[in-house]
């Protein structure tokens, strides 16, 4: 999720046990840095984007970090706090991280849980990056609370419960989208190989669903205002197991770049006698709907990366597009 949800989350937190630890000092800073201290792995990314790529939701937004740092947190606190119950911080401090940790397992960027011990990421794809609605709500919690002093531990109660249930309510939309969007492929006879839905700008109203077909994908748009299938066009190139191998065995990068990739899809941008450039990027960071594809609609998608290869197959440069930043590498001169 966005900084401004994690933050969010991080002041309700501070209005809710306000009660509970009423002389300590400094609790809302705690419970904001607390809050966001997860995404502390993004600091790492320089000129390389290889670790960012690696360890963006890695071992920060583990479970086995939770169970080191909150304790950890807790007693470093606990002193500059006027020294409140070791055990009610440490509560405190272990609910902040795995609320964060929950709020982007609800997305569908992948999550590394379970690292150190695998480095296999999940998500439940019941939100997008950027919910108005889900942090839109939270917020006015905390403005409620901020001046309707008497009622504030109950309101934010009532906001921490929708922090986690609105995530859930969500995902119960998309397993019934799912189910009738399946229902609708066959009555319209589509041969696909298998399909998922997942979140696009404005969840639980617009989702997206990749279909995958031998080596091609199509990206269709969802919209539960008039949720009418029409047969997939399947437009977006699959690449197959022996160019992934080829291309991940010419460089480290490559080969983080395509394990971090879900489903990579590449369009031929131009040829020449000696040479070919292909445009990669992922299916899970575009858009089948109205609003990003008006944000993106000079062509540049998120995570993209551009490949020169020579004749014979062989990786002759690249560059990585993400966000502002751009990271190129040349193997061959």
């Amino acid at each position: 999720m966005d900084p401004v949800t994690h933050l969010t989350a991080g002041a309700l937190f501070a209005q809710a046990v306000r009660r509970k630890l009423p002389t300590a000092r400094g609790l809302w800073p705690f419970c904001l840095i607390l809050a966001v201290l997860p995404d502390a792995d993004i600091l790492f990314f320089r000129s390389d984007p290889t670790f960012y790529l690696l360890h963006h939701r890695g071992f920060t937004h583990s479970l086995a970090f939770v169970a080191v740092a909150a304790p950890l947190l807790a007693w470093l606190y606990r002193r500059p706090a006027g020294r409140p119950a070791l055990g009610m911080l440490t509560v405190l401090a272990a609910g902040l991280l795995l609320t964060h940790i929950y709020q982007d397992l609800a997305t569908s960027y992948g999550t590394q849980v379970l690292a150190p011990f695998t480095n296999r990421r999940f998500g439940f794809d019941a939100l997008f990056i950027i919910d108005p609605v889900y942090t839109g709500a939270m917020l006015l919690a905390v403005f409620l609370g901020a001046f309707w002093k008497r009622r504030r531990t109950g309101i934010a109660f009532l906001a921490l419960a929708w922090l986690f249930l609105y995530p859930l309510a969500s995902l119960g939309v998309r397993i019934q989208t799912e189910r009738g969007f399946e229902r609708q492929l066959t009555r319209l006879n589509v041969e696909y190989d298998s399909f998922i839905v997942t979140t696009d700008a404005l969840s639980p109203l617009f989702w997206k669903t990749i279909l995958i077909r031998d080596n091609a994908y199509a990206l269709e748009n969802i919209d539960l205002r008039a949720p009418v299938a029409t047969q997939p066009k399947f437009t977006y190139l699959r690449p197959s197991a022996e160019l992934l191998a080829t291309l991940r065995a010419a460089d480290p990068f490559l080969d983080t770049y395509f394990w971090f990739t879900a489903y990579p899809y590449y369009m031929e941008e131009k040829s020449q006698p000696d040479e070919r450039t292909l445009v990669f990027g992922d299916l899970r960071f575009s858009s089948a709907g109205p609003v990003m594809r008006s944000l993106f609609e000079n062509g540049r998608t998120p995570f993209a990366l551009s490949l020169t290869l020579k004749s014979d197959g062989s990786v002759k440069s690249f560059i990585f597009h993400r966000g502002g930043r751009t990271f190129a590498r040349t193997l061959i001169e």
